[in-house]
């Protein structure tokens, strides 16, 4: 009977709370009044949120993209991201042909994505790899040699949208007429009589902007193009695309020296959101996550009449100036329980039954007069069991979660600033929704 009791008190809880869903309002009166039942809103509960670093390297080999740009943040600091690439051998039928003239050979990148600042002009260079790239794994953290004058330069407005839109530069004509003599004379006839003669490039920007370019690595869209004609009577034109799909990465470096966040020396270290003006950081590439603790909540009191938690949301709100800007948040963040020295231990049950994984996408209101987004994590079944003193309250550490697979360049790349409690806005909250009796 006690149990039947329990189970008609939360299912007239839950009507209190969701009036708008349908069902018959009188069913269960018998058990209990719900005109006794009231339902409190608290959102008063400390958190404290700070930036934790996570030193990692992180696999950019075999990538569907490379990146190349600069960012400046006066709270975060420095990142850049240089990019390193060989060349394919395409099958042809060059050799020992005597009817067909070189055009010119162009370095050729399509783009993949676009991130910060599109409208400042961004300077690439190009420089040569002083020797052939090892074929082997290569992560954010590697490197590889190339020549301290650049082989090729553009400076270009970076396009938002990538479409079928290329960056071009023309290789220089004695490095042109080179390579087409020796895959005229069969001298280069593989990927390694064709790295031996030119090993592949360095891709980098001098660039100040706030801006990574991506770049794809299909296998009919960058590389180097060879454009050649028939000297016949017709003049037929042809194209030869040495693509550099095979062998790339993607090298991050960090610097953050005269930061707040300088004072990030081991993974133990944290520095609280009122030293970086409120705000927490969340990036992968830069080895940032965000701490999130609630220190009193292991002694939260529970009113008398306290009947169960309906509803708990922590809804975390980004800093951004607007919609139009080209630097959106990742598209979801998640939980995890950590320690003291911020490690990644275990996901945090999510959802009303714990059966959920602790995240949330990122989601915008695209009605409101000003912008409206954050991401909403329900926190249900977690939140109540601290409440009802069956667990206590851990340190949490938010961060953007990884696939299967890993993480993708453009993820490694991608960052959110994330207002704490006591930001005049964007702020942080966790919502309670309790019901009592009265």
């Amino acid at each position: 009977m006690r149990t039947l009791w329990y189970a008609g008190l939360l299912w007239l809880a839950g009507i209190v709370l969701f009036a708008c869903q349908s069902g018959d309002l009188n069913v269960g009166q018998s058990v209990i009044n719900p005109q006794e039942l009231t339902v409190q809103s608290v959102d008063s509960v400390t958190i404290q949120t700070s930036t934790v670093m996570r030193t990692d390297s992180f696999l950019t080999s075999g990538d569907a993209n490379i990146a190349v740009g600069y960012w400046n943040d006066a709270q975060v600091g420095k990142q850049s991201a240089q990019s390193f690439a060989a060349l394919d051998y395409p099958g042809n039928s060059l050799v020992s042909q005597t009817n067909l003239r070189l055009d010119s050979l162009v370095l050729e990148l399509g783009y993949s994505f676009t991130y910060g600042d599109t409208t400042s002009a961004f300077d690439m260079s190009v420089y040569r790899l002083s020797k052939p790239m090892p074929a082997q794994v290569y992560y954010s953290t590697s490197t590889i040699g190339y020549d301290t004058k650049p082989l090729m330069q553009n400076t270009f407005v970076p396009h938002q949208l990538s479409g079928t839109r290329l960056v071009q530069m023309r290789v220089p004509t004695d490095l042109a007429q080179g390579l087409y003599d020796k895959l005229i004379s069969g001298e280069i006839a593989d990927n390694i009589t064709l790295n031996d003669f030119l090993a592949g490039f360095a891709f980098i920007s001098k660039s100040t902007a706030n801006t990574f370019v991506g770049f794809t690595t299909s296998p009919t869209v960058s590389g180097m193009r060879l454009y050649y004609h028939d000297t016949d009577v017709n003049k037929t034109a042809a194209t030869l695309l040495f693509p550099i799909t095979s062998l790339h990465f993607t090298k991050l470096q960090n610097d953050r020296t005269g930061t707040p966040l300088s004072a990030l020396k081991n993974r133990s270290d944290a520095v609280s959101s009122r030293l970086t003006d409120r705000t927490t950081f969340v990036s992968v590439g830069a080895g940032l996550q965000t701490r999130i603790e609630f220190p009193y909540l292991n002694g939260f009191f529970r009113p008398e009449t306290f009947a169960d938690l309906n509803r708990a949301l922590l809804i975390i709100s980004p800093v951004r100036r607007d919609l139009l800007d080209n630097n959106p948040p990742p598209v979801g963040l998640q939980l995890y329980q950590t320690n003291n020295q911020n490690e990644l231990i275990a996901t945090i049950p999510g959802g009303t039954t714990g059966s959920d994984v602790a995240g949330a996408g990122y989601s915008i209101d695209r009605t409101a007069l000003l912008l409206n987004d954050a991401y909403t994590i329900d926190l249900t079944y977690y939140i109540g069991q601290i409440i009802k003193k069956k667990a206590l309250s851990q340190p949490l550490l938010l961060t953007i979660p990884s696939s299967s697979t890993g993480f993708t360049v453009k993820s490694l790349l991608q960052r959110v600033t994330l207002g704490d409690q006591l930001r005049p806005n964007d702020q942080v909250q966790l919502k309670l929704f309790m019901t009592s009796g009265t």
